[in-house]
């Protein structure tokens, strides 16, 4: 099935990327299913406790 939704290509250091694929397969999702799981994890998270992304560090300067 062929999805119309935007692409993006990220840089993940190699042991989050294999973590990532590895839950992943431990939940027979694509890696890409796996992120859009997360991410949408973390926005019912954040809608859920009203935060804003305003108010939430970078986690790029980690």
């Amino acid at each position: 099935m062929k999805h119309s939704f935007p692409q993006m290509k990220i840089r993940l250091p190699p042991e989050v990327h294999a973590h990532a694929k590895e839950m992943a397969c431990r939940q027979e999702r694509s890696l890409s299913a796996h992120i859009v799981f997360l991410l949408r994890q973390e926005m019912e998270k954040e809608k859920a406790s009203g935060a804003s992304l305003a108010t939430t560090p970078d986690a790029s300067y980690q």
